[in-house]
């Protein structure tokens, strides 16, 4: 049986802060196939040593839009600019001069979603988010009014 804590990582890189990462997170909207076909591209780019941003999909714009709230991305930009860490979700409500149980509850879901990650700290969890920027790619075209929008 799995340990439910193993993320696939082998144990010098349990803290995230250890693991490598690209400079750039991509944030997209992409069917399972181009998914597929984006992750084969991928793969080769970086066999031939160029570097690739990560990559967090999702399957519907009406996801996305869920996800990444006005709130979320303003949480998202202040620990960009705080180098990526904060000392803590208290210290990080505080910057954005919020409610504590508002900003666990979006951290707890930016990390759940692969967007930032918690660092164990003793008792508490800080968020870390190891990426200089964050580039979302959202292509829509054209369909039915009152349908989901359809990525490209």
């Amino acid at each position: 049986m799995t340990d439910p804590t193993d993320d696939g990582w082998p144990d010098k890189y349990h803290d995230p802060r250890d693991r490598p990462h690209p400079s750039v997170l991509r944030v997209t909207v992409e069917s399972f196939d181009e998914m597929r076909e984006d992750s084969l591209d991928t793969a080769e780019a970086i066999s031939e040593g160029e570097e690739q941003p990560a990559v967090v999909s999702f399957q519907t714009v009406s996801e996305l839009r869920k996800i990444l709230t006005d709130r979320r991305i303003e949480l998202l930009q202040v620990l960009m600019a705080t180098a990526g860490a904060a000392e803590s979700i208290s210290a990080l409500a505080e910057d954005l001069d919020r409610d504590y149980r508002t900003v666990h509850d979006d951290v707890s879901l930016l990390a759940d979603h692969g967007l930032l990650f918690l660092v164990e700290d003793g008792q508490s969890k800080r968020p870390y988010l190891p990426y200089e920027r964050i580039h979302l790619d959202v292509e829509l075209v054209g369909g039915t009014p009152g349908e989901e929008p359809t990525p490209a």
